[in-house]
């Protein structure tokens, strides 16, 4: 699709989104809201060889690695639709993943030997892809135990 119908798709207010755009709009937000919590986004979609990493941060005192995974949601219904939060996806075997993923971060890049912690946000996203789209961000600290 071109620029040009997008842009004029989103001022109509139509929705136009896929998986991939609210994934990205979700990643977008939740750097946004830990940028203003004082870390430092280091890297988004860090890509390894079993999954993939949405963002790295760290604190001002670099005294820790902080490892963001991202679930995002479209909600079609407005804000009391019932259904699944995007962050209850991150079950027992994500974790595990995570965790692996953790590991293989520290093992590849010595320079980030440091004590790892594990975020979950969960984000929702209303009317995503127009002028009218709201975020509702929810973040959970050291979610996965290391």
């Amino acid at each position: 699709m071109t620029r040009w119908w997008r842009a004029i798709t989103r001022f109509l207010g139509r929705v136009d989104y896929d998986s991939a755009f609210v994934g990205r709009r979700g990643e977008a937000a939740t750097a946004r809201y830990v940028r203003r919590r004082g870390l430092r986004v280091l890297d988004r979609n860090v890509r390894l060889s079993r999954g993939e990493i949405d963002l790295v941060c760290e604190p001002d005192d670099e005294s820790m690695l902080i490892l963001v995974e991202v679930k995002a949601r479209a909600v079609k219904d407005g804000w009391d639709a019932p259904y699944l939060p995007p962050e209850e996806a991150v079950d027992r075997e994500k974790r595990e993943r995570l965790v692996e993923l953790a590991l293989e971060l520290r093992r590849r890049h010595r320079r980030l030997n440091r004590p790892v912690r594990i975020d979950v946000a969960g984000v929702d996203l209303f009317e995503p892809g127009t002028w009218r789209e709201r975020v509702r961000l929810r973040y959970f600290e050291g979610e996965v135990k290391m």
